[in-house]
């Protein structure tokens, strides 16, 4: 159990000052931006990159092209960065920006469009000052302002969780941010429990169908340690632990199960010892290979370790067990982060190469100890599942992907049948980026892909953004309707479906 003594001993673990943060850096600069908006004029597919005109984006009515599902009703939001250009300095990496809310509101008829940038007291300080005061992920401000606490660094730009009826926005190297839902606009930090302030939250909680929720947080510094939340469906803090963890990997999401927590800790280390930004902290050791830590759900004392060869990757779309205790989950993995240490850092700058080299792979966890891989050379990115499966067996994996190998992003949107070993795509075409597309069960679904799957796109050659609405159980014949912006939107990372 996570109490004041141990809270004592992790310290610098769960964000002090010291540990908190790449702090020390001797990493270069963000820039002006002069080299991404000059290569911008030349190659419309960075239009992604570039920060909106306005902190504020309205659209009341999208331009629908086909037919709205009568029963799709609710608000799609999603998150991510996109404040890159700010006060004369653009930042470096993609990960850094700060946060723009999304909200697409259907009724059955109409689409509607709220984009806000979210006003974080880290944003809010450095406009009132007027230039950058804290380092991000991969940029260094060299003149910076003392960082106190985790959330003063905190851009809330990675994800939204929508749980007991109070919106956030999350992170994952601090606390979740509450929304205000009519204003769409940030309105403080979410503190789980006593002694819990600041404590890293994932950008992926797992909300299994009976609402309880749970939740892991990677405490990087001198004591490095994992942080594992079960909150219950009417947002009561139920149990909280630390799980030291040395060295401390680079980790994104996590799988639940019936029965456990799966947290697969890929070989990129966080290194106190290295200078420079967050990401400059960390390093490939592939020799020490993919750590998976699997824990009991009813006792977070009972542990157990498995070794994979070295991969690094982002996102799961679930886990299950079978009835022999046997433990399976997916995971979209590439050789190495070079994403992360060069793609989406260059991308910044304006140098675009290609981006897509995560791909779909599966995973058995035995119990004797064996592990299994199942690798297939498919491109796949952000994998969605029906929210009724979550921890349980499924059937269905959506994940988007590129057309033939041919596009330099995600273009693909892919339904896999994981019985038939079976693959259906659509493809939006050239000229369009697709970002994660989440799965909405109809209001009286009947089967596990009874229901449509909804993402947004960039148009980049026509300069404007839309969302694409799927009937999920036929991928193939393409979108039942596309609703149109007169704008575009910055690329972002995850959403969440709120019914009506």
């Amino acid at each position: 159990m996570f109490n004041r003594r141990c809270l004592i001993a992790g310290a610098a673990a769960l964000g002090g000052c010291a540990g908190l943060a790449p702090l020390v850096a001797a990493f270069a600069n963000g820039s002006s931006g002069n080299a991404f908006h000059s290569a911008l004029q030349q190659d419309a597919r960075l239009l992604g990159w570039k920060t909106p005109a306005a902190d504020r984006l309205d659209c009341p009515s999208l331009v629908v092209e086909g037919t709205l599902p009568p029963d799709l009703r609710g608000v799609l939001y999603r998150n991510g960065p996109a404040i890159h250009d700010r006060h004369g300095l653009r930042y470096r990496h993609w990960f850094d920006g700060d946060a723009m809310l999304q909200e697409f509101r259907f009724d059955g008829q109409h689409v509607s469009h709220r984009g806000r940038v979210l006003q974080t007291p880290k944003l809010a300080h450095e406009d009132a000052a007027g230039r950058r005061l804290y380092d991000a992920f991969d940029t260094h401000i060299a003149d910076g302002a003392p960082v106190r606490r985790p959330d003063d660094v905190n851009p809330a730009n990675i994800s939204v969780l929508d749980h007991h009826g109070k919106l956030m926005a999350l992170w994952e190297a601090g606390s979740a941010s509450v929304i205000d839902r009519d204003r769409l606009a940030w309105q403080g930090f979410q503190v789980w429990g006593d002694g819990l302030a600041g404590v890293p939250f994932t950008a992926h909680p797992k909300v299994e169908a009976d609402g309880t929720l749970w939740a892991f947080g990677c405490a990087t510094g001198s004591s490095p340690a994992l942080v594992l939340y079960r909150i219950a469906a009417d947002g009561r803090l139920v149990k909280v632990a630390l799980v030291p963890l040395e060295p401390m990997g680079m980790v994104h999401d996590f799988v639940v199960t019936e029965r456990h927590l799966v947290i697969v800790v890929p070989p990129f280390v966080h290194d106190p010892e290295r200078a420079g930004t967050f990401l400059g902290n960390h390093a490939w050791q592939p020799d020490i290979g993919t750590r998976v830590l699997v824990v009991a759900k009813d006792d977070f004392d009972q542990r157990r370790w498995y070794q994979l060869p070295a991969a690094f990757g982002f996102h799961h779309g679930n886990g299950w067990e079978e009835r022999d205790g046997t433990i399976r989950y997916d995971h979209c993995v590439a050789e190495d982060p070079g994403l992360v240490t060069a793609g989406l850092r260059d991308v910044m700058a304006g140098a675009l190469g290609a981006l897509t080299t995560e791909r779909y792979a599966s995973f058995a966890l035995h119990r004797s100890g064996r592990t299994e891989v199942f690798e297939t050379a498919e491109p796949a990115e952000f994998p969605a599942v029906s929210p009724a499966t979550v921890g349980r067996r499924n059937r269905y994996v959506y994940t988007l992907g590129v057309a033939d190998g041919a596009s330099w992003y995600f273009r693909t949107v892919a339904k896999r049948d994981l019985e038939r070993g079976f693959v259906e795509c659509f493809d939006y075409g050239a000229g369009i980026v697709a970002e994660e597309h989440v799965f909405v069960p109809s209001p009286r679904a009947r089967s596990e892909d009874d229901g449509y799957l909804v993402g947004t796109f960039l148009a980049y050659e026509r300069g404007v953004g839309g969302i694409g609405i799927f009937d999920a159980g036929n991928i193939a014949d393409g979108p039942l309707a596309r609703a149109w912006l007169p704008y575009p939107l910055p690329l972002g990372f995850h959403g969440r479906f709120t019914a009506a």
